[in-house]
């Protein structure tokens, strides 16, 4: 491992940062949790010119970007200062004293805050602010060395949770597992190495901090239902929560959960990791986490769809008050195991919700419990109990468990968009409707436009499928106007789920019919054969009682013309392509076809 040390200005740092040359990996590195007061303690450090801790850097051998090993939070800051997002003492920085970050505000890059000047740091100042150097060390050292590294960096401090401590650098396919799982439930699915600036769209705020960051711990399951606290979030106890289901679930009995063994299932070296990972692996990762995630799709069906009274959730029922806020970790281990095997066991699904509610009243005092760990033994017992209060509340039906799947299935495709939009297209609806004056017609233009949006993804050369999404919002908008006909839209990660319920509204059409209205329309597009086909083929797939139909588009191994022109995606816009473009994608398409 090589280490440099260097000095480098905020300015320079801003530029290398709207470059896109600092990455976060996911592997090891934490969401961004600084609160706001915290923000304006560091940038007020700066403009007074104290010294900072330095910034710890990998820089990859192959490009000049650096992934943050130490400083995440402080970069993240700083930039945010800058872009106006943040301010110290009620004063912002000004943008105009900083040409490159004025252009891309000019640009819609980060938008132009309406203040009064005297709200606005001098000019001096903000050039000082500038010109304030930071120190880095930047190190040239393989996968494991920065792993490694970074994990003795954060093994004596208290900034990380015991869970971000414990996970930091493991990739095991059981962590990768609880992960994949964690995220999906909070809706921060992406990518492992994420760039810095996206990193507020993948973490926690709250309501009450109001950190500018994306994802809303109060549209979280955990806290809808008080299971987890937002203290219990910001911390990585959900991970935690869910490490504990999938090795239960995983060997088939009660896992042994106390911070000792949680330590040990995440030790690649310790007998017992290794034991789960042998498990896993002969029972196939993606099979357990379809299975875990298939019966948290029938828990959500129960605790929140389906959710008795609104201002009262699962929390508030188990413990038979609503003064009681702590977290129900234990009275939800039991429910989500008697779930699992209820449905996988069975072969049983939830049918009589009040039945189900009705019985878990007042469940926390009937369970055993314990104040470090809890008896395997205990927990076996608990789950039994509570699996013969939820008994009455079931029903033997296998269609309905394949209906659920579906919408796993779903799930799953809209999670994938999180990190690749340009594969992807969202429409609310075939209909048209206007409010004011409560008109509503078949939009043949928005069938046009599929199919034209159809030809630039079969002309984009990728090995994976684009989708086109029929009973998704684009935007928030959309998904108000929904609203407007009594539909509530509900988010899988920061997408809008509506469903065709508004367009069976609106027509006052069957499925079947609707289907067919689809297709007399698309019938008189200009597209190739092999087009259409895809076009037609249509899947549904129902995910918390909304059904959404997507169209799944491949490439062909030929450029795919719409009326006689050539389209491709470039991010999520639709271009038109010239000649030379047009005998470039000829070559790549059948370059893509023959890899």
């Amino acid at each position: 491992m090589k280490t440099s040390t260097d000095g480098l200005s905020i300015l320079i740092a801003y530029n290398n940062y709207r470059k896109n040359l600092f990455f976060v990996n996911r592997v090891y590195q934490r969401k961004l949790v600084w609160t706001v007061s915290e923000k304006e303690l560091l940038i007020d450090s700066i403009l007074k010119q104290y010294a900072l801790p330095s910034f710890l850097l990998s820089k990859d051998e192959n490009k000049d970007t650096f992934e943050i090993l130490d400083g995440v939070q402080r970069l993240s800051a700083i930039f945010e200062f800058i872009e106006n997002k943040i301010s110290v003492n009620g004063k912002y920085f000004n943008v105009d004293t900083f040409p490159f970050a004025k252009n891309l505000q000019s640009n819609g890059v980060f938008p132009k805050l309406s203040i009064n000047k005297n709200m606005l740091l001098p000019a001096d100042v903000c050039t000082d602010f500038l010109n304030f150097t930071i120190l880095t060390n930047t190190i040239s050292a393989n996968s494991d060395e920065t792993i490694d590294l970074f994990r003795r960096i954060n093994s004596q401090g208290h900034s990380l949770s015991n869970q971000d401590r414990r996970r930091s650098g493991v990739v095991t396919n059981f962590a990768t597992l609880v992960d994949e799982i964690s995220t999906s439930l909070r809706g921060d699915v992406s990518q492992r190495i994420v760039n810095l600036k996206d990193m507020p769209s993948i973490s926690l705020d709250d309501q009450r901090s109001k950190k500018g960051y994306k994802i809303s711990i109060e549209d979280s399951f955990w806290f809808k239902t008080g299971i987890l606290r937002r203290d219990n979030l910001v911390k990585s106890e959900d991970e935690e929560f869910i490490a504990d289901l999938a090795a239960s679930v995983i060997s088939g009995t009660p896992f042994s959960a106390s911070q000792e063994n949680f330590n040990k299932l995440y030790d690649p070296n310790s007998s017992m990791s290794q034991s789960y990972e042998t498990q896993l692996n002969s029972q196939g990762k993606d099979t357990i986490k379809k299975r875990i995630e298939t019966v948290f799709s029938f828990v959500n069906s129960a605790l929140i769809t389906n959710q008795p009274d609104p201002k009262t959730n699962f929390q508030q029922v188990v413990s038979a008050t609503n003064d009681n806020h702590n977290p129900s970790k234990y009275a939800f281990y039991a429910f989500f195991m008697a779930f699992y095997n209820l449905i996988y066991h069975k072969n049983k699904v939830p049918l009589n919700y009040t039945i189900i509610w009705r019985n878990i009243t007042g469940l926390e005092s009937k369970l055993a419990k314990g104040s470090h760990s809890i008896k395997v033994s205990d927990r076996e017992t608990n789950i039994t109990l509570v699996e013969g209060l939820l008994d009455p509340g079931f029903i033997f039906n296998k269609d309905e468990l394949k209906k659920y799947s579906a919408g796993q299935i779903l799930k799953q495709i809209l999670e994938d968009c999180a990190g690749e939009t340009e594969r992807f297209e969202f429409k609310l609806g075939l209909y048209s409707f206007n409010p004011q004056t409560q008109k509503k017609t078949f939009n043949t233009k928005l069938v046009s436009n599929i199919a034209k949006k159809a030809t630039s993804f079969a002309n984009t050369p990728s090995h994976k499928s684009s989708y086109i999404m029929i009973g998704v919002a684009d935007s928030d908008s959309d998904s108000y106007n929904a609203s407007d006909l009594g539909i509530e839209p509900f988010k899988i990660g920061p997408i809008s789920i509506v469903g065709i319920k508004r367009d069976l509204m609106l027509s006052g059409k069957s499925i079947d019919e609707y289907y067919q209205h689809y297709f007399s329309a698309l019938s008189q597009e200009p597209v190739s054969e092999e087009m259409m086909t895809m076009l037609k083929g249509i899947k549904s797939y129902t995910y918390n009682g909304a059904t959404v139909l997507s169209i799944k588009i491949d490439n062909t191994g030929k450029p795919e013309p719409y009326n006689g022109k050539y389209y491709r995606r470039e991010g999520t816009n639709t271009v038109e392509l010239n000649v030379p473009d047009l005998i470039s994608l000829t070559q790549n398409l059948q370059k893509h076809m023959d890899d």
